[in-house]
């Protein structure tokens, strides 16, 4: 993972794929504007890469934009006005570069580049060469055809918002953290492992200061499973975790924080409310409340007074009164009898229970929880309200 060619694979893709674009933008800088020159091409993986920026070709370098590159190779890349400083960051690399200068450091130490970054027209490019080494990178170009081709192996699922990026590695599952463009640090107490490819990398600031991170993870043919994970972080370290999967062809329709912004982490059938600090709030055992056996559940309302969950296998959408524990089937004191009943006679697995029982949370007002219900033999959906107790 924290091989030369990683890094080089990042930094190059970058490079390429910006050049990729240029073959139908209009040409930038002097060489591109040459009559008669041909548009670098750019392939990522051997797949043609599409750029929102033509790159440049100088005096044999190849720049690419800053921003793009960040965006192909899963690089935290900021440009900073102040001081002209470029600053690209990886797990296993902290690029310092200047506009205009050839001088730059890659973890501490200096490198001189064979070109220097430059801003045109208010977009900043940098070397792709230099970029792709650091970062780890395979290059080759292909004068005859004008073409950059990169390889590169992502090897972390990467997001950022705000003054966070974080990085999940797909081998090992150790989770990285960049505060406000510093070199990433390994966060403490978390490892985020995954069976499939990793469908993506969520990051949610909370007020206090933590980050609240969510890993989908499909897997299984065909892709049958949906992990999710779920970890705040704070100054560095994980504080509460979560993991619950789901397996079939339902919909995920579990929702992610209370109404008054408090994380809602399922864990299994443990439905675990934390907040902005990640203190736990409170700790619903789903299985016990409901009386169902699943081992995963899905939560699709909450609030003070009522939470409104569904085990995943089974089913049935239930209402739970959080001062009682009472739980209610919403099915039973919603729907007709002979639409129960056929849906009592369904296999789980059946295409028709897709949508298990046919309702779905909307919202409440007042005492009044609006709900629609589908019911597939029609292929209709209507309005329907419970009155709260």
């Amino acid at each position: 993972m924290h091989k030369k060619t990683n890094h080089i694979a990042a930094a190059a893709l970058a490079a390429c794929l910006t050049a990729a674009l240029a073959a139908s933008a209009a040409p930038q800088g002097a060489s591109a504007a040459k009559a008669g020159a041909a548009a670098v091409q750019v392939t990522l993986n051997e797949i043609p890469a599409e750029l929102k920026h033509a790159p440049l070709l100088e005096n044999g370098s190849v720049l690419l934009p800053l921003r793009e590159v960040g965006a192909l190779l899963g690089t935290r890349t900021t440009w900073m006005a102040e001081g002209k400083r470029i600053v690209v960051v990886l797990p296993t690399a902290h690029i310092e570069m200047k506009l205009g200068s050839r001088e730059a450091t890659v973890n501490g130490k200096p490198y001189r580049m064979p070109a220097a970054p430059k801003n045109v027209s208010g977009t900043v490019f940098v070397p792709v060469r230099f970029v792709s080494e650091a970062l780890g990178a395979n290059v080759a170009w292909t004068a005859k055809d004008r073409r950059v081709d990169l390889t590169v192996d992502s090897s972390y699922l990467f997001g950022e918002k705000g003054d966070s990026a974080y990085w999940v590695s797909r081998a090992t599952g150790e989770v990285y953290v960049s505060k406000r463009n510093e070199p990433a640090k390994l966060v403490s107490g978390v490892r985020i492992v995954m069976k499939g490819y990793g469908g993506g990398l969520l990051i949610e600031p909370l007020v206090s200061g933590a980050d609240l991170l969510t890993v989908t993870d499909s897997y299984g043919e065909p892709s049958l499973n949906d992990a999710i994970h779920r970890a705040i972080v704070a100054d560095g370290a994980c504080v509460l975790t979560s993991y619950v999967r789901y397996w079939g062809h339902h919909p995920i329709r579990t929702i992610d924080s209370t109404r008054n912004g408090n994380a809602l982490l399922m864990d299994g059938s443990t439905l675990i409310e934390a907040d902005a600090a990640g203190a736990v709030v409170a700790r619903h055992d789903l299985a016990a409340l409901t009386g169902y056996e699943d081992d995963a559940f899905q939560v699709e309302w909450y609030d003070d007074d009522v939470m409104v969950v569904r085990p995943h296998r089974t089913g049935w959408l239930t209402a739970i009164d959080r001062e009682t524990n009472e739980a209610i089937r919403l099915a039973d004191a919603l729907l007709p009898e002979e639409q129960i009943a056929v849906y009592r006679e369904m296999h789980t697995n059946d295409l028709e229970f897709g949508n298990w029982d046919g309702l779905r949370v909307v919202g409440r007002e007042g005492d009044r929880l609006s709900l629609k219900h589908w019911w597939f033999l029609g292929n209709a959906e209507v309005d329907v309200t419970y009155v709260l107790q």
